[in-house]
């Protein structure tokens, strides 16, 4: 089985604790869902999980090798990750774009096996991006391209997928669509750790929530065991009321 396993991560920028004692697994099976305000520590977490940053203590291994070992092929072959910046060098074709998640797999522009074109393809009518296949990216809408770069961490058919903010900049529509997609992609046997910021939408598609705060992880469960008016007050400062259903927790915000 491909696990991810942070164990004790700290982070240190200057004088300032970015993450702090953080331990986390990302199994196959698995949609797990990160919460917390802005500078809890998220996407610090997500980068020291894969190697991209220094951790001033603790570990992270990837199938059991330590993710620092690995080269960046070796990584991107089991982990797709979706920044949560990401920047285009070049304005190119949308499909051209998506083509770029097989890169590791040994594919180049303009030579893609057919495995590669059905990954490719299968991104595209996934998200629904058939008509603006062929479109440079510079013209796009910040929401369009969103749905581009998500199509590239899909059609890399990796066992783990980390993206940070997936839904940001999307419509409501395309919010739940990117989330069944995810959702879809953990059903049929991967696993998928994402940074979002609507709990509601969190509670819905997660089996697990992990809670920031100030770097620390407060909580990690599953919605109905951590979704709670205190959690919310601790975590975002505001007060909740919240009732559940058989279909999860129903979160209304009252105030400040």
């Amino acid at each position: 089985m491909t696990e991810l396993i942070a164990k004790n991560l700290s982070v240190t920028a200057g004088n300032a604790r970015l993450l702090d004692d953080a331990s986390l697994a990302l199994r196959p099976g698995e949609l797990i869902a990160v919460l917390g305000p802005n500078g809890a520590g998220k996407t610090t977490l997500m980068r020291a999980m894969l190697g991209l940053v220094e951790a001033d203590q603790g570990s992270t291994t990837l199938d059991g090798r330590d993710v620092i070992t690995l080269s960046s092929t070796e990584r991107a072959r089991t982990v797709s990750y979706l920044p949560q910046r990401r920047p285009l060098a070049w304005p190119n074709r949308v499909v051209d774009i998506i083509a770029l998640g097989r890169f590791a797999h040994g594919a180049a522009l303009g030579r893609l096996s057919q495995a590669d074109a059905e990954a490719v393809d299968y991104a595209i009518e996934a998200c629904q991006l058939r008509e603006l296949a062929h479109r440079n990216a510079d013209n796009l809408s910040g929401g369009e391209l969103a749905r581009v770069h998500f199509a590239r961490a899909l059609a890399a058919r990796t066992p783990l997928l980390v993206a940070d903010e997936p839904v940001a900049a999307l419509d409501p529509r395309h919010q739940l669509r990117i989330a069944e997609l995810i959702r879809e992609f953990v059903d049929a046997g991967g696993g998928a750790l994402v940074v979002l910021h609507d709990v509601a939408l969190a509670t819905r598609f997660a089996d697990r929530l992990v809670w920031m705060s100030s770097g620390k992880i407060l909580a990690d469960g599953s919605p109905r065991d951590t979704v709670s008016a205190e959690l919310m007050q601790q975590v975002y400062d505001v007060r909740a009321h919240i009732e559940f259903d058989e279909h999860g927790p129903d979160i209304r915000i009252k105030g400040i």
